[in-house]
């Protein structure tokens, strides 16, 4: 008997060894990701310099295309095309960081098991 209660013990004690040194740094990165407001801080930021870089980019695609085609815009043009861009950008900015944000406290709540009903999306 005292054979077989030894080897158990061994075995629990790997197992939870093995846990710990497997699981708990995932669970810890887990409940830091779900409970630290820097989560949807960063993702609203990360959000935010993605649409940046897309207007870049696109202002870019649209520069090399008229390069590509011999034209050249006129400085009224330039400017019309800027405030356009402008126009553009800011609602795309503001749409893509309210919904990282949203998504992601949706996603830290089920993290945590959802605990609470979200009442803003119930209407009440």
């Amino acid at each position: 008997m005292g054979y077989a209660a030894d080897t158990y013990a061994r075995l629990t004690r790997d197992r939870w060894a093995q846990y710990v040194n497997t699981f708990v740094p995932i669970e810890n990165q887990l409940i830091e990701y779900a409970t630290s407001p820097d989560t949807v801080t960063n993702a609203m930021s990360t959000a935010s310099q993605n649409v940046q870089g897309a207007f870049d980019a696109q202002q870019g695609a649209v520069g090399r295309r008229l390069q590509g085609l011999g034209l050249e815009l006129s400085p009224d043009e330039q400017a019309a095309q800027a405030r356009s861009s402008s126009l553009a950008r800011g609602p795309a900015d503001v749409q893509a960081q309210n919904l990282a944000a949203d998504t992601t406290r949706q996603l830290q709540q089920q993290i945590l098991g959802n605990p609470a009903p979200d009442i803003t999306r119930m209407g009440g």
